[in-house]
């Protein structure tokens, strides 16, 4: 993952890492596997075609509290590695993952650097083979990354994408629209460093090629800078409205705006996943919820928890969130009182509402996943509030996993001092 102020140069000892960075690589490890296990779920099956760009990859290796560790393009050339060596234990036929690996970075002390680690790493007889690295910028070679990616997998371009930019502006985002635009099954990694942008806008850089490469035009600047103010609330504010901007602007139909903090630099830098599948920004968040200690959510617990953005008191947005255990009860009574209102919100539509309805149309603003999501319904279930269905209609009431597909229901005979409106249709069929 290249920084700016990181350097690599051969007989030069690596740039150290910093903590928030380790963090990075750990969920980045955490995600290949869990991507793999996913994508390799069918038992029959033999192979995996996959392709993974490190758009801005650096030397391979850093120093870190006195040891030498490696940098992304190493993490994920041994995650997929370790990966295929699980599954070849396990199907009687073996496993093959045929990856094709892409390494960009700007600076040819850095490729070179890179090239070394690799030459001396047990991957060596991967390179310029399935391993590729290029000196270039990521954005003029983008083109030839995506054709690549949609060779060696036609159907879908299925690949990943770790796009760890130092500060903004590097990572255009016409870059992101097209892959997500032209690859099927492409997920993409971004950091984003939002406070150095907050920090260096202003009216007089109007006109800045950074701003360009990310979209944001002069009037959307001055609109942004018009109220200016100081401390956490604005900057959040600031944060909130940048973030529909990305996501908008990239054309990501499924995103989770979680930040890792960095202690030592005292700020927390966007680490985005953006995809076109609502499964992956699942399995993206539980490992939010493992890497607690670094992870933050700049809103609020429950569903909409970014729904602020036009809060008449900035103070509204002064919402710490962390990926605790503490975090996780305020999201479960928040989701205790919020459920209830989504399914009386649907209780005129032809079919009852789906856990897909309920929660896979509202993942992207919430720290919430689907299984924190499925425990409150169980819950609720459990004390006779709501009735759990298959898309059959034939009821599930022990299960304790709910799919996408089925369908919530209000109790026939609310409780007492049920969490429903009592003067609602209690019951009502939906067949």
């Amino acid at each position: 993952m290249a920084k700016k102020h990181y350097h690599w140069k051969i007989g030069e000892a690596p740039p150290e890492l910093g903590n928030h960075s380790r963090a990075k690589h750990r969920i980045l490890d955490r995600y290949i596997r869990r991507y793999i296990e996913v994508c390799t779920s069918t038992p029959v099956q033999e192979r995996l075609n996959l392709t993974i760009v490190d758009g801005y990859c650096g030397g391979g290796r850093y120093g870190f509290l006195g040891d030498d560790v490696p940098g992304s393009p190493l993490v994920l050339l041994r995650a997929i590695e370790e990966a295929e060596t699980t599954l070849n234990a396990l199907r009687p036929k073996g496993f093959e993952i045929r990856t094709e690996f892409v390494f960009i970075d700007l600076h040819r002390y850095h490729t070179d650097f890179l090239r070394a680690e690799i030459e001396a790493s047990p991957f060596r007889d991967k390179l310029d083979r399935s391993v590729h690295i290029w000196t270039a910028d990521f954005n003029d070679r983008v083109d030839d990354a995506i054709s690549l990616a949609r060779t060696h997998s036609p159907q879908r371009g299925r690949s990943i994408w770790l796009l760890d930019q130092y500060g903004w502006s590097s990572v255009a985002f016409a870059s992101m629209r097209k892959i997500l635009g032209q690859l099927e099954k492409a997920e993409i990694f971004l950091t984003f460093s939002v406070d150095a942008l907050i920090d260096y806008m202003s009216e007089s850089r109007l006109e800045q090629q950074g701003y360009r490469d990310i979209n944001l035009d002069p009037g959307f600047i001055k609109e942004l800078t018009a109220d200016r103010g100081e401390g956490p609330a604005w900057r959040t504010l600031i944060q909130n409205t940048l973030y529909k901007h990305l996501k908008n602007e990239t054309g990501a139909e499924f995103y989770s705006p979680f930040f890792i903090h960095s202690h030592e630099a005292h700020r927390s830098y966007w680490f985005l996943h953006l995809s076109r599948h609502r499964e992956a920004r699942n399995v993206i968040g539980n490992i939010h919820w493992q890497e607690n200690t670094v992870s933050l959510h700049h809103g609020g617990p429950g569903l909409q928890a970014l729904g602020f953005a036009n809060a008449s008191d900035p103070r509204q947005l002064l919402l710490p969130y962390s990926f605790d255990d503490h975090a996780k009860q305020q999201s479960r009574f928040a989701l205790l009182e919020q459920i209830p209102r989504q399914i009386r919100d649907a209780i005129d539509a032809d079919l009852a509402p789906s856990l897909d309805t309920l929660f896979g149309n509202h993942c992207n603003d919430t720290p919430v996943t689907k299984e924190i999501f499925e425990q409150v319904l169980i819950e609720l279930r459990d004390e006779k509030e709501i009735r759990i269905e298959d898309d059959s209609g034939k009821e599930k009431p022990r299960t304790q996993s709910v799919l996408w597909t089925d369908r919530i229901i209000l109790a026939k005979q609310p409780t007492l001092f049920s969490r429903f409106n009592p003067n609602l249709p209690i019951g009502r069929s939906y067949r």
